[in-house]
């Protein structure tokens, strides 16, 4: 174990001009895994890779510190959380290591410039460290997976956003591209072009054409009423939480705040 922990901690690549990035993990198999990766990507980015901390204590101890660290939540005892919050407050940019899906509520309230969710692939490690080092596409660019590969999505183009397991499907007027940005973190980067409407779909606010209400009559069923928004240039419809109407209703056209709209109406 000594030796295998010797080799990972002797890992450094890349010019010392560059940003040194620290892998924080919970063991030196961990950090020998992710390393392997950083130093695929560091072929290509401008990036240091430090010797990696095993352990919250060896993370502390970085010398030089690091300008991004790669932290793991899945460290014994939650000193992942517990470290994640001392360096908000003073220290690298983060990008959190989320040890299940599970956590992912919790890592939401933490300050990090991205959540990766295992298994990492290597191009989604990629983006979220273009995104720390600020290498990455334009802040108004979503990278999402479509039948061409990863690709980069202007956020103008994106019509919704829902969220579906560990995936949330981005719609534009071309197509369905997914990502594994968490739903949550969209809405916190661009809460002046999305509302959401539930609790898995965000809505772009200038995509809204209007909205029709939903009636048993119309579904065959006997379940409540509720409402539906129309969007521009495409036939997707999108239910709208009750207790979020009042504030999705603000964004509809003027004089189709309450009306029940036909997509021939658009």
């Amino acid at each position: 174990m000594a030796r295998i922990i010797k080799r990972v901690m002797a890992v450094t690549v890349s010019g010392t001009g560059s940003p040194g990035v620290l892998v924080v993990g919970r063991d030196a198999a961990f950090c020998r895994r992710l390393s392997a990766q950083l130093r695929t990507l560091a072929r290509r980015l401008p990036l240091h890779l430090l010797p990696p901390a095993v352990g919250a204590d060896q993370a502390r101890r970085a010398d030089p510190a690091p300008g991004v660290a790669l932290l793991d939540l899945g460290l014994p005892d939650a000193q992942g959380y517990a470290l994640a919050r001392a360096w908000e407050r003073s220290g690298p940019r983060l990008v959190l290591l989320l040890p299940s899906l599970d956590s992912l509520p919790q890592a939401e309230q933490l300050r990090a410039s991205d959540l990766l969710v295992p298994p990492i692939r290597i191009d989604r490690l990629e983006q979220a460290l273009r995104q720390a080092l600020g290498t990455g596409p334009s802040p108004d660019a979503l990278m999402a997976h479509g039948r061409d590969g990863t690709v980069a999505v202007p956020v103008e183009e994106v019509l919704y956003l829902r969220a579906d397991g560990k995936y949330v499907s981005l719609r534009t007027r071309q197509g369905e591209f997914l990502t594994d940005r968490a739903l949550a973190d969209l809405s916190r980067a661009f809460p002046e072009r999305f509302i959401q409407a539930h609790r898995n779909a965000l809505v772009a606010r200038s995509a809204i054409a209007g909205a029709r209400l939903v009636t048993p009559e119309l579904t065959g069923g006997d379940a409540d009423p509720y409402w539906e928004l129309l969007l521009h240039g495409v036939p997707d419809r999108i239910a709208v939480a009750r207790r979020r109407w009042p504030l999705v209703r603000r964004c509809l056209p003027q004089g189709r705040a309450a009306q029940s709209l036909s997509p021939e109406a658009i």
